[in-house]
C-alpha cells in the first residue's frame, strides 16, 4: 500500500471512530550523536551531555508501536550512526509502518547493506543548496559531494529517496 493510500485509511479510520486527535507521525531520536556540527541543526549543542546515549532497539519499537503514528522520522543526530538501525527500519517495516531515515548521506555507501530496499523506506537526505552553501551550512567542506555520492549509491541500490533543504536567511 502506498502512503497516500496507507494515510488516507488512517485518517479515515480515526474519523470514524470519532477522534479528533491522534498522532499521524513520531519523530524517533534513537541517538543525539552526529560527526558533523551543521548551521541550523543545534542537537550536537543541545544535547552535548547525551551524545553517547542511544536508546535501545527494543524501546524504539516499542515507542513506535505504543504511539501509533503510521509514519515514523527516524532522526536524531545522524541515524546513520546508531548501530541497530537496520534492525530498526526492519522493524518498523514489519509493524507495517512507513519509515524515512533523515540523514546528511555522508555515510550512505558504507551502510547500505544494513537496509533492504522497500516501497515503505525512504532515505531523507539533507541537501541544503549547492555545493558552497551546503558545505557551509554543514560547517564542513565536501559534506555536498558525500551527500550526493551518498544519494547515487542508494538510487543505485534501488532505495527510494528523497532529499530535504533548509533555506537560512543568511542563504
Amino acid at each position: 500500500i502506498g502512503l497516500h493510500l496507507k494515510l488516507s485509511a488512517y485518517l479515515l479510520r480515526n474519523k470514524l471512530a470519532g477522534r479528533t486527535r491522534f498522532p499521524l507521525v513520531l519523530m524517533l531520536e534513537p541517538t543525539h550523536n552526529c560527526n558533523l556540527r551543521c548551521y541550523g541543526c543545534g542537537k550536537v549543542r543541545e544535547y552535548l551531555k547525551t551524545l553517547k546515549e542511544v536508546l535501545p532497539l527494543e524501546r524504539c519499537l516499542a515507542a513506535a508501536e505504543e504511539c501509533g503514528a503510521p509514519v515514523v522520522s527516524i532522526c536524531g543526530g545522524e541515524p546513520t550512526m546508531y548501530a541497530p538501525i537496520g534492525e530498526l527500519v526492519a522493524g518498523l517495516l514489519r509493524q507495517g509502518r512507513q519509515a524515512f531515515c533523515c540523514t546528511h548521506g555522508g555515510f550512505l555507501p558504507d551502510v547500505l547493506h544494513k537496509f533492504r530496499p522497500d516501497p515503505a523506506f525512504t532515505f531523507n537526505v539533507s541537501l541544503d543548496g549547492l555545493a558552497e552553501t551546503h558545505d557551509r551550512t554543514h560547517a564542513k567542506q565536501g559534506t555536498f559531494d558525500l551527500a550526493l555520492r551518498g544519494l547515487r549509491a542508494a538510487k543505485q541500490a534501488g532505495f527510494r529517496e528523497v532529499t530535504n533543504t533548509t533555506i537560512f536567511t543568511e542563504t
